[in-house]
């Protein structure tokens, strides 16, 4: 085998190597990619639950009638399960969420409004954090291009 064999050889296994790396790159650069870009819709979309389920709680505490009593109770009811959708229940902050959402106003929860904005103030709150959580996780992702394993999560 002559140098110029040798050298053929060597140029072939660092070209295979190569591609490898960089398939293998590529595709991990997708999923995390992918996985981030889910987690800020879930963000958004938590966000914009919450808000929409105050809003709907507010509207109880200040403007109920027996016209509109029904419809807006079942649209609370709607808004509290989206939001429920989104939590995790291994979560011990999801779960806090949880139990704020079972005390919201509601046809079997009746509370003064004083404590109904103290409530929302909680909630509005223990939302927040979750969700600075939650980006601080999307930046870390986008930064070092690596997603938690379940143990970090």
């Amino acid at each position: 085998m002559t140098n110029t064999d040798i050298g053929v050889a060597v140029t072939f296994i660092l070209g295979i190597g190569n591609l490898l790396y960089t398939w293998t790159a590529s595709k991990r650069a997708v999923y995390v990619n992918t996985v981030t870009s889910e987690r800020v819709k879930r963000i958004d979309k938590i966000r914009e639950n919450v808000a929409t389920l105050c809003s709907l709680c507010d509207q109880w505490m200040l403007h109920r009638t027996q016209d509109s009593t029904p419809n807006l109770q079942q649209q609370i009811v709607r808004a509290k399960n989206e939001v429920r959708l989104h939590l995790n229940p291994d979560d011990p902050e999801d779960r806090d969420i949880e139990r704020l959402l079972e005390r919201l106003p509601s046809w079997t929860n009746s509370m003064a409004p004083e404590e109904y904005w103290k409530l929302q103030a909680i909630l509005v709150s223990a939302t927040q954090t979750k969700l600075k959580c939650e980006w601080e996780k999307v930046k870390d992702e986008a930064v070092r291009g690596n997603l938690p394993t379940r143990k970090e999560r």
